[in-house]
């Protein structure tokens, strides 16, 4: 029992003394643990510094190389920019300009390059970007100083020069504009810059104003004085006119040559060069309206050519969309329109003022002064007929008929198209002959038998003891208008309506020459005498009474028609018809049934028909 006690008390003590050691060596490698954790974390210290500075050796490095790297592209962009700028130098006129556009867009090349690959916020490239973009800068303002020298090419100069000698206006060469085209093309298609459009509009209208200003001196004035009047073709305000048109259709041919690419730019281009031309215009086109309202008696006819010459501009302006309402032009064309107006009720009232004047009936009853001043002023009508026919737009013929107008005095026939201008032009042409007509017959007559109402376009007016004196007066103004009218273009503007109402007024007045003729043949009309028996007889008394009566009324007549001179020899043939027509048929008849009355018939019958015939024809010659 003891033993085994011992026993146990041995492997207790045996145990005891493995764990004692067990203990003392953990301990030990705890210890040895610890200092090596010690160690360690020594280690780590001593380690991350020499770690992270590894790290920024490795970054600068990599730093280093991509400076180097970023030095060499900075370095081949500035010895090509170099290479570029060297040849930009030069200048145009030396490398030509399709070289020197060529090298502008390499520059713009590398530009866009820079900024395409992100390296315009690098500071390497700074520099290099700030020196492109001046250097294309410096390169464009040179290539708009030469697109501004060649413009300048054609110097300022007098187009009456031009006009005189029927050349065209100075226009550029092919080659010249060759070059404004590349110069165009490179803006449009590569900027947004307007400089360019800019200059070439500037230049145009500052070119073409200097030499309009050549003839604006001449175009501000009309007649040398006010009293002078005015003389067709010779106001400087047409060789303005025709200026301004031959410029017109200069800028037009330039502005399609170097636009033709761009056709929406045209318009805009065109408006902005003329606008100021055309407010040049207006302003000389208001001074020389003015001039003729201060002076109508001598100058208003002026306004008829003022009226063709606005035409003619608002035509050409057609060719511009932008332009053809413009209104400052419009208002010009209006104004002329009215004070055109205006000439042909002024027209028809000058002749009554100039036949009233009139005091006396010329003694050889020939052309009176209001009948030469009133063709001549119809003449002058007929000279502006484009004039005349614009200036009657949306006018009637009640725009100048007088007041005291009576239908039945006028020869119209109440048939005209008022929206045919050239048969109102003609109308008015025949109205202002009728009027004068009517005024010069109204004046004779109050001239001849004063004290009494006028009885004016009627051949039978009991009224009107002087018709033959009358007729003849006014068929030798007749003939003078008629003269007129055939040498000049009123001939044609009258039209065949003008030329019958011509007729028309002759044969009224052929009427006044014969009508002393007609009442003698009432004088040959048989009367019937009934007898006691109540017979018809036919008294021999009666007989001698009536060739009595026709005898001393035909020497009369003979006798009075002598004292008028008829030169026009349509009219004498004419008025012999009349009167062989009106007499010798009825003295014939009467001739032949009473010759045989008498037992001496020479002593009652003084005229056979033959010898009656032979009288009147000796009497008109």
């Amino acid at each position: 029992m003891s033993m085994e006690m011992d026993v146990d008390e041995a492997d207790i003590l045996v145990l005891s003394q493995g764990l004692e050691k067990s203990s003392r060596l953990t301990f030990e490698i705890n210890k040895s643990l610890r200092k090596i954790g010690k160690t360690s974390n020594q280690s780590s210290n001593l380690f991350t510094p020499i770690l992270s500075r590894n790290n920024m050796l490795v970054t600068l490095q990599r730093n280093i190389e991509s400076v180097l790297n970023s030095v060499a592209s900075v370095k081949d962009l500035a010895n090509e920019a170099s290479k570029y700028e060297t040849i930009l130098t030069k200048g145009i006129n030396e490398i030509g300009l399709k070289q020197y556009i060529q090298v502008i867009h390499k520059l713009d090349d590398m530009l866009d390059d820079i900024r395409t690959g992100g390296n315009e916020k690098n500071a390497e490239f700074h520099g290099i970007l700030s020196h492109l973009s001046d250097l294309i800068k410096n390169s464009e303002a040179q290539l708009r100083l030469y697109f501004v020298s060649i413009l300048n090419l054609i110097k300022p100069f007098d187009p009456q020069i031009c006009i005189n000698s029927k050349t065209p206006f100075p226009y550029y060469q092919d080659e010249q504009l060759n070059e404004l085209t590349y110069i165009l093309d490179y803006f449009l298609n590569n900027t947004e810059d307007s400089d360019i459009q800019d200059a070439f509009i500037q230049e145009r209208s500052d070119l073409i104003l200097k030499c309009m200003a050549f003839l604006e001196p001449f175009a501000k004035q009309i007649t040398t004085s006010k009293n002078a009047p005015y003389e067709k073709g010779s106001s400087g305000m047409i060789s303005y006119t025709e200026a301004l048109l031959g410029f017109m259709a200069n800028e037009k041919s330039l502005v399609d040559d170097l636009y033709s690419q761009y056709p929406s730019y045209k318009p805009i281009i065109m408006k902005n060069i003329l606008t100021p031309l055309l407010n040049a215009y207006t302003k000389l086109f208001n001074t020389n309206l003015k001039l003729v309202r201060n002076n109508l008696e001598n100058i208003g006819i002026f306004s008829f050519e003022l009226v063709e010459n606005i035409h003619y501009v608002l035509k050409a302006l057609r060719m511009s969309p932008v332009l053809q309402n413009y209104e400052p032009l419009i208002e010009c064309a209006s104004q002329v329109r009215k004070l055109t107006q205006s000439l042909f009720k002024d027209a028809i009232d000058r002749i009554y003022t100039k036949v009233d004047q009139l005091s006396v009936i010329p003694t050889d009853n020939g052309v009176t002064e209001p009948a030469v001043d009133t063709m001549s002023r119809l003449r002058k009508f007929s000279e502006y007929k484009t004039g005349c026919i614009g200036a009657m737009e949306n006018m009637s013929r009640e725009n100048w008929l007088p007041g005291s107008y009576r239908e039945k005095e006028y020869t119209f026939s109440g048939h005209l198209n008022s929206n045919d201008q050239s048969a109102l032009l003609g109308c008015f042409i025949s109205d202002c002959i009728d009027t004068l007509v009517i005024c010069l017959e109204k004046r004779a007559q109050r001239i001849l038998m004063p004290g009494q109402e006028p009885d004016v376009a009627n051949p039978n007016s009991s009224r009107n003891k002087e018709k033959q004196r009358i007729g003849v007066f006014i068929l030798t103004n007749i003939i003078l208008v008629e003269e007129i009218i055939e040498k000049s273009e009123l001939n044609s503007l009258l039209g065949a309506e003008g030329h019958q109402r011509l007729d028309k007024l002759k044969k009224r007045y052929v009427s006044y020459l014969v009508s002393d003729w007609r009442n003698l043949t009432a004088i040959l009309m048989d009367t019937v005498v009934i007898d006691s028996a109540g017979k018809k007889s036919k008294d021999k008394e009666q007989i001698k009474e009536k060739f009595r009566k026709f005898n001393e009324g035909f020497e009369e007549l003979v006798t009075k028609t002598k004292q008028y001179r008829l030169s026009d020899q349509s009219l004498k043939k004419t008025l012999k018809s009349e009167i062989i027509s009106l007499i010798m048929p009825m003295y014939e008849r009467f001739y032949s049934r009473y010759q045989n009355t008498f037992k001496n018939p020479r002593k009652h019958i003084k005229y056979t028909p033959d010898e009656l015939m032979t009288v009147i024809n000796q009497l008109i010659r």
